[in-house]
């Protein structure tokens, strides 16, 4: 297994075996905190935060893939690690925030694994494997 030195997350598993690759971000905002109205209450928009941790998954995103889209059908696994929040909370963001660089687009995603790991306090991130299928 080889590895890169990643400078938000640390030690970052780059390839194990051919169509199956890892990135790493810290815990991404929760889809509960996604939207606040616009202003004038005609509306939402994206809130402060979600805007600060898509800002941040892309720097992390171009700090861990080097390479293109990838194309087809893919199988994604998700490793939630010391947060509290309900597993599908953390995917909407993280999604988009890989689409384009990581693969052409969310919808690409055939077949999805959730694991939580909420005793697992000491490193709060979210573990993403990316596996091409067929």
């Amino acid at each position: 297994m080889s590895y890169i030195q990643n400078k938000g997350r640390g030690k970052v598993e780059v390839k194990k075996k051919v169509g199956v690759f890892y990135l790493s971000f810290d815990t991404p905002t929760s889809v509960n905190q996604l939207y606040a109205p616009r202003a004038g209450g005609r509306g939402i928009r994206l809130s402060d935060a979600a805007r600060i941790w898509k800002e941040y998954a892309s720097l992390m995103v171009n700090q861990q893939w080097d390479g293109l889209p990838l194309d087809g059908h893919l199988c994604v696994t998700y490793r939630f690690f010391g947060t509290k929040m309900d597993f599908d909370n953390g995917l909407k963001i993280l999604n988009d925030a890989m689409n384009t660089k990581v693969y052409y687009d969310d919808s690409q995603i055939i077949q999805a694994h959730v694991y939580m790991y909420r005793h697992e306090k000491d490193d709060p991130r979210v573990d993403v494997e990316i596996q091409t299928i067929g």
